[in-house]
């Protein structure tokens, strides 16, 4: 029910955190995958990686820039051109500046929404425009599109997860909805994944340790979530297991959001 045999799955955002263990995970579930991320040189390196450990697999990498249509464009274009078709997309980017809400700027707000959410609805119609019957899009939400971020959890000089960025996760939300609908019809579904405290801490090992403890003991586990702890929720979104489930937003999130 999990295969993903023959199904070519385009992650915007692949080579980020998260969405390299995605890309791994969906070549353990014998898909095929289509790296596309606006840092090509982390994209080919984490498609060298991954061809090395999956050498019969089929493996593409493109630059994409959310916040150009043309290059959104061209990425989904580049890979119907070498798959011949694209059975799945997850949209794993996002936009934020992590400044205060005080000193956000007009242009700073609509800039990181451009990519929240002009770009992902763009990539989206576009992808499945292309998309035969059956296929699945996936959107990165996230806990603070959902629930705002509590203050006190936060230590002195450490901001609060930034507006901009939860306002675009909150209207994800509603994009997924809304495209779930009008798609539909076609048997397209649209799902989101709203994931909890995944911090890279081992890229920012400069992390304040009263802040991870804050994130720990705020979900209903008390642990951080592992990185590939996402790709599970995200395979069965894609694959036959979920045939019958659209328009919804998963959490992921140890319980967070069900206090």
């Amino acid at each position: 029910m999990f295969d993903l045999k023959n199904k070519t799955i385009l992650v915007a955002g692949g080579a980020g955190y998260l969405g390299s263990q995605l890309c791994e995970a969906i070549l353990l579930h014998n898909g095929n995958i289509c790296i596309a991320d606006i840092n090509l040189e982390k994209t080919n390196s984490l498609k060298d990686s991954l061809t090395q450990k999956f050498p019969d697999s089929k493996i593409f990498s493109t630059m994409l820039d959310i916040k150009n249509e043309n290059s959104i464009i061209e990425c989904v274009n580049k890979t119907n051109e070498y798959f011949d078709n694209i059975s799945g997309l997850v949209n794993a980017t996002f936009g934020s500046t992590g400044k205060a809400l005080d000193e956000l700027s007009a242009k700073e707000f609509n800039d990181a929404n451009e990519i929240n959410l002009t770009g992902s609805f763009l990539l989206s119609r576009h992808a499945i425009s292309t998309m035969r019957e059956g296929g699945s899009v996936i959107m990165f939400a996230s806990m603070y599109g959902i629930v705002s971020p509590k203050p006190n959890l936060y230590p002195e000089g450490i901001n609060p997860n930034p507006i901009e960025y939860g306002a675009g996760k909150a209207g994800l939300i509603q994009l997924t909805k809304y495209l779930a609908s009008h798609f539909g019809s076609k048997n397209i579904r649209v799902n989101a994944v709203a994931p909890g405290p995944f911090p890279d801490i081992k890229k920012n090992d400069n992390y304040n340790q009263e802040f991870l403890d804050n994130l720990r003991d705020s979900t209903m586990l008390k642990r951080l979530g592992e990185s590939k702890e996402i790709a599970g929720p995200i395979i069965f979104l894609l694959s036959k297991a979920s045939s019958y489930i659209t328009g919804q937003v998963l959490k992921v999130d140890g319980g967070w959001t069900a206090w």
